[in-house]
């Protein structure tokens, strides 16, 4: 008896990653140009030079596709990284993290306004709060209170929310609202820090002996 026997050419596998790769391209493009709802295997299939099955082959839902571009743009703007831990880390991280989004503002714009985007950025939330009240935790001792709500606003200012927010609503430009978000953290930060030190080792504010 012939025993049935599997194989896995490289060369197919390579084909099959050449090909996802151009259906990924072809979605990042659409979204850009017309956004995610504009969306269709059709469209998609046109871009990439695929078959409308192909697409369904390697993205079976729709909601597969979305979370697969998405990550594989967050990766390339350098998103994969994590969250900063530290609070210069944070201040310092602004201006990269705020003009990466300028590259591929629908794509960031779709990760906080479409359902397929929130559930994706949903599963970092955990991993999110930590590192916001890890990096707090440098001001010293701050009630639970205090202390969760500095990582909270911290975080609001570290995130595509407050980009879109400060693009549409004000114009700004990735540099421009980096510096913007950077000092309200930094005024923050200072704030809370003046408000730890003990009294007899703060330094006299302007206009105070």
């Amino acid at each position: 008896m012939n025993a049935t026997r599997s194989y896995s050419s490289p060369l197919r596998q390579q084909q099959a990653e050449a090909t996802r790769d151009r259906i990924l391209d072809a979605v990042a493009q659409l979204v850009e140009e017309h956004g995610p709802e504009a969306l269709s295997n059709r469209l998609i299939a046109e871009r990439a030079g695929v078959t409308e099955i192909t697409v369904y082959r390697h993205f079976p839902s729709r909601d597969e596709l979305l979370t697969a571009s998405w990550r594989r743009a967050n990766e390339a703007q350098g998103v994969r990284g994590g969250f900063p831990e530290t609070l210069d880390g944070i201040i310092e991280g602004l201006a990269p993290l705020y003009q990466s989004f300028d590259k591929t503002p629908a794509h960031i714009q779709a990760t906080i306004t479409t359902p397929q985007g929130r559930a994706m950025r949903a599963t970092q939330d955990e991993e999110r709060r930590a590192a916001f009240l890890k990096a707090v935790d440098e001001i010293g001792d701050l009630d639970d209170a205090e202390r969760r709500s500095a990582a909270a606003i911290l975080q609001l200012l570290y995130s595509a929310h407050a980009w879109l927010s400060l693009r549409e609503q004000w114009g700004m430009t990735g540099a421009e609202a980096a510096e913007a978000t950077a000092w309200a953290a930094r005024t923050l930060i200072d704030d809370l820090k003046q408000r730890t030190t003990p009294a007899a080792a703060r330094t006299p504010r302007k206009g105070q002996s």
